[in-house]
């Protein structure tokens, strides 16, 4: 039922029409315009056309991966008849980034310190580790010495890896700080 019975369908429609065609003439004569051609902030000279997502990854810093041996247990292997000590480093990676590591592969050369004789590598691979969050080896990576004492360790990142794909090689970092410091060495 029509509110207003003085005025037919066709009235109603033209009504319509020139109340929405005045509001045009009225923004034009008084210099009404839209935003982004006003404002330099809203202008699409300054807008990157380019999805958020790809922005956000290429220009923020990734941040560090930290890796370091905090801790060393000295253990009583059974070699059959015979009973050694070794040493058992535990390596802790911690993702200080803002991305999620898919994969850190690293090898450590251990060395005695005063007379820089070989003391035993080990591997260590971690994976999907991520962000702010850290890893621990636990009594899987045995040198055969005696004691962990005058230890260190060379730490060389075989492959690392972000979960988009990027390579995190560059933002590996060997702390000299815990049980057996380590240091980083460039691949050859």
């Amino acid at each position: 039922m029509n509110d207003f019975p003085m005025m037919t369908s066709g009235a109603l429609r033209a009504a319509l029409l020139c109340t929405l065609m005045a509001g045009g003439l009225a923004a034009t004569t008084t210099g009404a315009r839209a935003q982004d051609v006003g404002h330099r902030l809203g202008s699409s000279n300054h807008v990157i056309e380019e999805p958020l997502q790809e922005l956000v990854k290429r220009r923020r810093p990734k941040g560090q991966i930290y890796v370091s041996i905090p801790q060393a247990l000295v253990i009583l292997a059974n070699d059959g008849m015979n009973r050694r000590s070794v040493c058992s480093p535990q390596i802790q990676v911690n993702n200080s980034s803002n991305q999620t590591m898919e994969e850190l592969v690293a090898g450590i050369r251990y060395r005695k310190q005063g007379n820089d004789k070989s003391a035993g590598s080990t591997i260590a691979r971690f994976y999907v580790l991520k962000v702010g969050k850290q890893d621990l080896t636990h009594l899987s990576n045995a040198i055969d010495v005696g004691n962990c004492d005058n230890l260190t360790g060379e730490l060389e990142v075989i492959e690392c890896t972000y979960s988009n794909g990027a390579d995190c090689s560059a933002d590996v970092r060997a702390l000299a700080y815990g049980a057996i410091p380590l240091k980083i060495i460039d691949k050859k």
